[in-house]
């Protein structure tokens, strides 16, 4: 049976640390402040970049791998007989998908599986992490794609931001336009919904917004047993570790991960960004 390798982008926000223990692929999306591009996570920090977007009149844009990029990642793989399961950015928020799928075209190889994550960040970051842990046990290619298939349908994600400018002026704002409006210090928690950011309700409050968010993933997972959960911040340390506090107090998490969010994510959450994805921790140790 052939070895199965994991690959994704650059927006599951995966620390480097993790890609490397587990030999992930990872295609960069790119972010460009004016005519000046860089690569995310190559050649621009997730610091780097939030010090340059709070800084900068206007705001930076994003775009997807071209398919003869992702040729280019696929090609060594292919080259060894290796299978392949590549999990991507939500189609519904960026072509990047479409640009994996014309590189199989391409290539014409049957040994290479794309998955629509239909989320982003550390919720694609959750299901890459499991994938490559299935891949390492052993898992087959169809094994892999089935374990991911569950997460997808059994993980919960919420998240808050500090504005809804950013993913309004990103057009990535999806049904959480419903928000639009809100007055000052009520913050909108949303959630993502078949790859679409949906809102959820607004509080009024960072902190009560941050604690809520834990309280909703309480509730829909009181019997379900230990959990695994994975954190993500865009530029709030402070946020992140009042959050991880609350998760500690309130969830009955066998394993916690953190990340900072990357700049395409940055890009069109802004700053203020503040999220959690959990699932049943049975699914993350196959």
């Amino acid at each position: 049976m052939a070895k199965v390798r994991i690959v994704t982008d650059s927006t599951a926000d995966l620390p480097q640390e993790l890609v490397n223990k587990h030999n992930i692929t990872v295609v960069p999306l790119k972010v460009y402040f004016g005519v000046q591009c860089y690569i995310d996570g190559v050649d621009l920090s997730a610091p780097e970049f939030y010090s340059r977007l709070v800084a900068s009149k206007d705001l930076p844009t994003t775009s997807q791998p071209s398919p003869t990029e992702f040729v280019t990642y696929y090609r060594p793989l292919v080259d060894q007989g290796e299978d392949i399961v590549s999990i991507h950015i939500s189609a519904a928020l960026s072509g990047t998908l479409q640009s994996a799928q014309l590189a199989k075209t391409m290539l014409n190889y049957s040994g290479l599986e794309i998955v629509d994550s239909r989320a982003v960040s550390v919720v694609l970051g959750m299901l890459v992490l499991a994938a490559a842990r299935a891949a390492e046990a052993g898992r087959s290619r169809a094994e892999v794609v089935a374990l991911v298939q569950d997460i997808i349908a059994a993980h919960r994600v919420y998240f808050m931001v500090d504005t809804l400018e950013y993913l309004q002026r990103g057009g990535r704002i999806g049904k959480a336009k419903a928000f639009l409006g809100t007055i000052l210090n009520v913050k909108p928690v949303c959630t993502i919904i078949d790859g679409v950011i949906n809102p959820y309700e607004k509080v009024r409050g960072r902190n009560k917004a941050v604690s809520r968010l834990v309280q909703l993933l309480a509730e829909q997972y009181r019997d379900t047993g230990p959990l695994f959960c994975f954190m993500a911040h865009g530029n709030d340390p402070g946020g992140m570790q009042f959050l991880d506090g609350v998760v500690r107090e309130k969830l009955d998490c066998r394993e916690i991960l953190s990340s900072q969010m990357g700049s395409v994510v940055g890009t069109h959450a802004g700053p203020g960004i503040l999220g959690i994805v959990v699932c049943p921790y049975k699914y993350m140790h196959v």
